[in-house]
């Protein structure tokens, strides 16, 4: 069993070290932890693709390519997530393991990190501001084309009117209508807060002397800390009221409708969420769920139906495509499904099934070493300490009753229609 052992280097910077011989990859990952703030996700998308195109060791994007095929491929992402109501902002450097190489590459990937994070190309106190202008069209262009994908952006529209006085509702790529009042200036003023503030998780996984790697981040990542933000636990027992329902109409051949829904559930009572895991894949979780087979296969009401559980929030959203017509029916089958599910109407070849998908979907997670990093800071930032082996065995012994407890709180939301 691969551990983590975590390092605290004080000032809101800590460091994970997960050694391993299981892969012929070295990966480190930076992770700049704090709050959504709804007045700085865009600058901060912004910022992330400058930072990634020049810095002052490395002033152009040719020269930054020419170092990661230098590092014999070293393969680079910096970006943005949303984990509940923090926002992430990562970058990540996989590169081939020393021991597979003639020459040692490892301290050269740390030092690049350091170059991209700390080093960054400032011109009149401004970040690379002659690809400014390109970089925010690159960002228009990549939040408009979300309306592409008609699913997912119902999801989006379901969370917004759900969480609208909550900070989970805010859009973590950013939005269109900042864009055109971020100057240069404003870029760096973000860059030196996010540094400075921000909590910093440095994470390094793979086969390397652990002592080295330790004495080598501690001197690379010097990072001026000042006012470091405290990250609250989210609020995930908000009680709603009446169920609440919007609609939108858009030219498209399917309507999309998405149920969300509070489930009252702490993930750190691990019996609980675990069981609550369980109920959902009985629930929508795949082709073996209620879901998929009653309302799917046997009614034919929906060309898609599935849920699914944001863990943070205590939040289920059920999603499925149906033709307008169908919108009342859809509801009712839906919904029935999940009365069936909280009250216990489960079959124990359900219950195999789902326990089954879940355990078999964890056991991948060793196969790679991003998918096994990312449980590791998964459990970290959750301030937990479970192994894959742990989790198994939370889901192994959930049983029906466990299922009508897990459940018995959960209580609708929000019913977002896109026609």
């Amino acid at each position: 069993m691969t551990k983590m052992n975590i390092v605290d280097l004080g000032e809101g910077l800590s460091l994970g070290l997960v050694k391993t011989k299981k892969f012929k990859s070295n990966l480190i990952s930076i992770y700049f932890q704090r709050i959504l703030d709804r007045q700085e996700v865009t600058r901060i998308s912004l910022l992330t693709n400058l930072l990634q195109v020049a810095t002052k060791k490395y002033p152009s994007m040719k020269d930054i390519s020419q170092k990661l095929d230098s590092l014999y491929g070293l393969s680079m992402n910096l970006g943005v997530s949303k984990h509940g109501e923090k926002l992430i902002t990562s970058l990540k450097l996989l590169s081939i393991s020393d021991k597979y190489l003639d020459q040692p590459i490892f301290e050269d990937v740390i030092d690049f990190a350091s170059q991209i994070l700390l080093n960054p190309l400032v011109v009149d106190g401004q970040i690379n501001p002659s690809m400014l202008d390109l970089e925010k069209k690159s960002l228009e262009e990549e939040i408009a084309s979300k309306i592409n994908d008609k699913r997912t952006y119902a999801s989006l529209k379901c969370i917004e009117y759900m969480c609208q006085d909550e900070l989970y509702s805010i859009d973590h790529v950013g939005y269109i209508e900042d864009l055109e009042s971020i100057s240069g200036l404003d870029v760096y003023d973000t860059y030196r807060d996010l540094v400075a503030s921000s909590r910093i998780f440095i994470l390094v996984e793979g086969d390397f002397d652990e002592d080295k790697v330790r004495d080598l981040c501690i001197d690379k990542f010097q990072f001026e800390r000042r006012n470091v933000q405290s990250l609250p636990r989210e609020d995930f027992s908000k009680i709603p009221g009446p169920t609440r329902y919007f609609e939108e109409d858009m030219a498209t051949s399917q309507g999309k409708l998405v149920i969300g829904l509070r489930t009252g559930v702490d993930y750190t009572n691990y019996d609980r969420y675990y069981s609550l895991m369980v109920a959902n894949s009985i629930f929508g979780g795949g082709p073996h769920s209620k879901l998929f087979n009653n309302v799917r296969e046997k009614e034919s009401i929906c060309y898609y139906a599935s849920s699914t559980l944001e863990k943070t929030k205590g939040l289920m959203l059920i999603s499925s495509g149906i033709d307008a017509e169908n919108y009342d029916r859809a509801l009712e089958l839906i919904r029935k499904e999940l009365d069936d599910t909280s009250k216990g109407m489960i079959s124990q070849l359900e219950l195999d099934n789902a326990k089954k998908s879940i355990i078999n979907s964890l056991k991948t997670i060793g196969d790679s070493i991003v998918s096994d990093m990312d449980f590791f800071y998964n459990q970290y930032i959750s301030g937990s300490q479970l192994s894959v082996e742990d989790v198994i065995g939370y889901v192994e012994k959930v049983d029906i009753d466990m299922i009508i407890e897990s459940m018995k709180d959960i209580k609708e939301d929000t019913v977002f229609f896109l026609k």
